[in-house]
């Protein structure tokens, strides 16, 4: 059952795994900046491009998942059976792999967390932003121009004083 060895497409296919994880890296990485640099115009090109990464990693990584489950392993598992599989294998370089794609993925887990609060961040001051041009304060309450509550009604800014 989990006895064969990996075969050198094993090997191959991580590699492969490990270098487009270090892409998607390196993609988020450059997003990070352009959210630090507010380089919202470049935010498109990087989205797209992430999207097409975040592919084909689901690609090759269901490629793997197929030929562990075709070595008896469940289709969803923690990785530390497959560790242990690759310790037996007594193949070093493979088992260096294994930890250097899961070493990747928490990398790339972390920093895709991490540009989402950016981004969440950045709508909110947006948001807030807006309200203070248009006069709504976050809780929807507008404001007359006597400084009254006014609930449920809006105002539009008038370019008469």
């Amino acid at each position: 059952m989990m006895n064969a060895a990996p075969p050198l497409d094993f090997a191959q296919l991580l590699a492969a795994e490990i270098t487009v994880v270090q892409r998607f890296i390196a993609l988020l990485q450059e997003e990070q900046r352009q959210l630090r640099q507010n380089e919202i115009d470049a935010l498109e090109s990087t989205t797209k491009s992430k999207l097409q990464l975040a592919e084909e990693l689901k690609e090759i990584g269901d490629v793997r998942r197929a030929y562990l489950n075709r070595q008896g392993f469940p289709r969803e598992n923690d990785g530390h059976d497959v560790e242990n599989w690759l310790i037996a294998q007594g193949n070093p370089r493979l088992l260096q792999a294994w930890h250097t794609l899961q070493n990747l993925a928490r990398d790339a887990k972390s920093l895709n967390e991490i540009n989402g609060q950016c981004i969440a961040l950045l709508s909110r001051n947006t948001r807030e932003q807006l309200n203070a041009l248009t006069g709504q304060q976050a809780n929807g309450i507008f404001y007359k121009p006597d400084g009254q509550a006014a609930p449920g009604e809006s105002f539009r800014i008038r370019d008469a004083v």
